[in-house]
C-alpha cells in the first residue's frame, strides 16, 4: 500500500496524461476529477483510471484535444455532441449548460452523447448543489455488449448505469446520492483484482453464470449483478432508456451501437418552486430527524447519503490517498514508458 498526498498524487497523474500528449488544461482538469473520486472514497473512480483513459486515447476512442458543443437548444434544454472529449470535459460543461439554463427557467434537462468516461456521477450533481439548486443525473455506461447481467439472466446486456442526485441543505453539506444500478461499480472490483483480494459473493458471476469471489472472473468472460435484484434491474433499465436512448448515445443491449457514457442532467432552481428559505426550513428540519435516529447495534451513527464521501475527503486530504500495491505499480509503469518522473 501506498500513501500519497493528493496534491502531489493529482499532479502525478496529470504529468502522465500531458506526456501521453493531452492538453496541459485538461490533464489538470482530468487529473483533479479522479483524485477527487480518490479522496471521496471511490477509489474505483480514481487514478486507477488512468490506464483506462490513457488507452481509450491511444485507441483514438477518445480525442483528447476535442471540445463538446450544442447541437441543439431551447431555453430549458440542450442536446449537446462530446465530440470524444475525455467525459470530465464533457460532463462538467454539460452540467454547467443546465445550471445556466435553470438559473433562467426554473428547471432545465440536458442531454449528453458520444463522451467518453465521465467518472464518478456525483461530481456534477454536487456542481447544481453548489448553487443552490438540485441537480440529477442518469449516465448509462459501458460498451456495446454490457458488463451486467438482467435479473434471472446469466450473459452481459447492460452497462453499470448508474444514477446521482444533489440537493442543497442549510448549514451542512448537500444530500449526495450517487449509486451504480449493478451490485457494485465494476471499478470496485477492478480494485480487488489489483489488490489481490476476493470480492463479496453477490457481486459477480462467472462466464458461466455461477457466483465467485475471484475478481479476475469478471474480466474472463463474467457478469455483475444488478443491486436488490429486479429493483435494480429495472433502475437499470431506466437509465438505459433515458441516458441512451433519448440522449441518442446508444445503448449497451444494441451491440455496435456505444462506446461510452450518455447521461441526462436535469437541474432544479428550488426558488422556481417555492421561497429557498422555506425549502432549506423543512429539509433540514427533515435530516435533523434522521440524524437524531438511534443507531442499531454495531453502527455509531445515522448517516446522509454523501456523509461517508465527505469524511473520507477529510480524512484522505489530511493523512494521504492509499493506493493498493497493483495500481501504483500500474501508475509508474505507465511514468516510465512516458518518461515522467515518479514522486518519491
Amino acid at each position: 500500500m501506498h500513501t500519497i498526498p493528493a496534491p502531489v498524487l493529482t499532479d502525478f497523474a496529470a504529468r502522465i496524461f500531458h506526456a501521453a500528449g493531452v492538453p496541459a488544461a485538461v490533464a489538470d482538469q482530468v487529473a483533479a476529477s479522479l483524485v477527487a473520486s480518490n479522496l471521496a472514497g471511490h477509489d474505483s473512480h480514481g487514478v486507477v483510471r488512468v490506464m483506462q483513459y490513457l488507452g481509450a486515447v491511444e485507441r483514438g476512442e477518445t480525442d483528447a484535444r476535442a471540445t463538446p458543443a450544442v447541437t441543439h437548444e431551447t431555453p430549458v434544454m440542450a442536446v449537446i455532441d462530446a465530440r470524444r472529449s475525455f467525459g470530465q470535459v464533457a460532463a462538467s460543461f454539460a452540467i454547467r449548460t443546465a445550471i445556466a439554463k435553470a438559473r433562467d427557467a426554473g428547471i432545465a434537462a440536458v442531454t449528453l452523447y458520444n463522451s467518453s468516461h465521465v467518472g464518478r456521477l456525483g461530481e456534477w450533481v454536487e456542481m447544481a448543489a453548489a448553487q443552490g439548486m438540485i441537480g440529477l443525473a442518469f449516465c448509462n455506461g459501458g460498451r456495446s455488449g454490457g458488463i451486467v447481467a438482467p435479473y434471472g439472466g446469466a450473459a452481459r446486456r447492460l452497462g453499470t448505469n448508474p444514477i446521482a442526485a444533489a440537493v442543497p441543505l442549510a448549514d451542512r453539506p448537500p444530500f449526495v446520492l450517487d449509486f451504480a444500478t449493478s451490485a457494485v461499480a465494476e471499478g470496485k472490483v477492478r480494485v480487488a483484482r489489483n489488490s489481490g483480494k476476493e470480492i463479496p459473493t453477490g457481486w459477480v458471476l462467472d462466464k458461466e453464470g455461477n457466483p465467485t469471489t475471484n475478481p479476475a472472473d469478471l474480466y474472463e468472460g463474467g457478469m455483475l449483478v444488478p443491486a436488490a435484484g429486479h429493483k435494480g434491474y429495472s433502475l437499470a433499465l431506466l437509465v438505459d432508456l433515458l441516458g441512451g436512448m433519448l440522449t441518442g448515445g446508444g445503448s449497451a443491449p444494441q451491440a455496435g451501437t456505444m462506446q461510452s457514457n450518455g447521461v441526462l442532467f436535469i437541474v432544479l432552481a428550488i426558488s422556481a418552486f417555492r421561497t429557498p428559505d422555506e425549502f432549506s426550513t423543512e429539509a433540514g428540519a427533515m435530516v435533523e430527524r434522521i440524524k437524531s435516529t438511534p443507531p442499531a447495534p454495531g453502527f455509531s451513527a445515522v448517516l446522509l447519503p454523501g456523509e461517508p464521501e465527505q469524511q473520507s475527503a477529510a480524512q484522505r486530504s489530511a493523512n494521504g490517498v492509499p493506493l493498493d500495491d497493483g495500481t501504483w505499480a500500474q501508475l509508474v509503469a505507465e511514468a516510465e514508458r512516458l518518461g515522467v518522473e515518479v514522486p518519491g
